[in-house]
């Protein structure tokens, strides 16, 4: 495992723990006082020096082992005077003092000082002119690397400019979408992206394209296909430099080359009656599987992301469609609850190889695998959604076609068996595997199965080394890379 931090530009960002601090210690809360308009107005009052700088603040409590992979994000709430001005609020955090830019470069000094990589700032339709050149210059003076342009700079010349200035600054656009895709009563499906589509003009302009909110427990189904659309619109475009965002589906941005904008947190249990999260809800529990975050983000420091224009990209035309029944408190977006809503994705997806063969009793998972430039390859199974039963994984044996790839290889999820064939006889290797969130590899050539070119490698082997430095109480999917040496 290398000691040094990834490069790819990974965060996690504060939105989602802003949603879930106001309520600690009442007696009852009402759900809907956290939606809207209202419920975005408390989050931003959650902003404040204590809460992310504090000694028990998120920037010294979450994620000590990646930190210094990640930037901190700071999202709405943090500057005065507007969405765009880059001013920090004085009143929330008074000890930085000072203009504007030694406000800030303090800030992000003080982010930095606790083992993150940086700070990065949240922003909304920033100025163009003389007024955007003013701001690009004064977040290169305190340091600060990454914008997120959450809407805004429609004719992006913010990044014009920044060219022109030569800053070393990488910005990221998105295209606002609803919390679910399509015709939800139906099929919830994405659909087609053309080359001259709106999203392929934003992707081929910025430096990271989001793929935008989604609802907590329909995550996954909703995240995969738009991926899907995006990976089909570039392929065949390797001008296209920009990167794929799938926000908080961390073992997605592991195991497909896209980088990740983290929002969970470990705070539960802090509310009253049902511990309200508009956020993270339902049965996955997310808020629970923190270690998922430590594996994806270690796996990117041997297989780093790469843009969608490179290389081949394969998509299953079988479809696999989950369901769920939202519930008051499980989603910010009022017309979902108590409906049926329905998302689509494609079964399986490869890029830069074959599609993976999965075989199950009964329903299959989603699958998905990458051959990475350098020569890594990364597979994953994940998840299922239906009404009354949220995030169950059906048993399955997957064969996963890697050709001459050297690896390593990253795995990820609940297999009942992973068969690796290669095109060369593997005589005489030796099978090393480690948990991504651990510091010690295991030999377990004992435990596998080599036969010619094919490596057969048991659920119960990946289980137990995948999630032998697990956290007590976490209950993330096992996360490994195996090497043949």
């Amino acid at each position: 495992m290398p000691v040094k931090p990834c490069d790819a530009p990974n965060y996690w960002c504060t939105w989602a723990v802003q949603n879930y601090m106001y309520g600690h210690g009442l007696r009852s809360l009402d759900a809907t006082l956290l939606e809207g308009d209202a419920g975005a107005q408390l989050a931003r009052a959650a902003m404040t020096e204590k809460n992310v700088l504090g000694d028990a603040g998120w920037a010294k409590t979450f994620y000590p082992k990646v930190r210094g992979d990640l930037y901190l994000m700071l999202d709405d709430g943090w500057e005065s005077g507007g969405m765009a001005t880059f001013e920090v609020a004085t009143a929330k955090f008074p000890s930085f003092t000072g203009d504007a830019t030694e406000r800030l470069r303090g800030l992000n000094h003080a982010v930095k000082t606790t083992g993150w990589r940086s700070a990065a700032l949240w922003c909304r339709n920033p100025p163009d002119g003389d007024s955007g050149r003013r701001l690009e210059k004064l977040s290169d003076a305190a340091g600060i690397p990454y914008w997120k342009i959450d809407i805004g700079d429609p004719n992006f010349e913010m990044v014009q400019m920044r060219d022109e200035m030569r800053l070393p600054l990488r910005f990221e656009h998105v295209h606002g979408e609803s919390a679910v895709n399509g015709d939800w009563h139906k099929d919830g499906r994405f659909g087609v992206q053309p080359w001259g589509s709106r999203r392929m003009v934003i992707l081929r302009n910025t430096d990271v394209y989001r793929t935008y909110d989604v609802t907590s427990i329909l995550s996954l189904p909703t995240t995969l296909d738009r991926l899907a659309e995006m990976l089909k619109g570039t392929q065949g475009h390797p001008e296209v430099k920009a990167l794929l965002n799938v926000e908080d589906e961390v073992y997605v941005a592991a195991a497909m080359g896209c980088t990740m904008g983290v929002m969970r947190h470990p705070l539960t249990g802090l509310r009253p009656g049902d511990d309200a999260d508009l956020f993270f809800n339902g049965p996955r529990q997310a808020k629970r599987r923190m270690d998922e975050v430590v594996r994806a983000v270690r796996w990117q420091r041997i297989a780093a992301p790469f843009s969608p224009g490179i290389g081949t990209v394969a998509i299953d035309d079988e479809i696999l469609t989950d369901s769920w029944r939202f519930a008051k408190g499980q989603s910010w977006e009022s017309d979902l609850i108590g409906a049926e809503v329905r998302q689509g994705a494609p079964a399986r997806m490869a890029r830069g190889m074959a599609l993976p063969e999965v075989k199950a009793k009964g329903e299959r998972p989603f699958a998905f695998a990458t051959r990475f430039p350098n020569g890594a390859v990364a597979v994953a199974a994940q998840e299922r959604t239906r009404v009354g039963e949220a995030w169950y994984m059906p048993e399955c044996e997957v064969t996963l076609p890697v050709a001459d790839a050297p690896g390593p290889y990253g795995v990820f999820g609940n297999f009942k068996s992973l068969t690796m064939v290669f095109e060369a006889p593997l005589h005489g290797k030796r099978v090393l595997a480690q948990d991504l969130a651990g510091d010690e590899a295991v030999d377990i050539t004992g435990d596998v199965q080599v036969r010619g070119k094919v490596l057969h490698l048991p659920g119960e082997v990946l289980r137990r080394v995948g999630l032998r430095s697990a956290t007590a109480g976490d209950l993330s999917s096992p996360g490994l890379v195996i090497a043949l040496v």
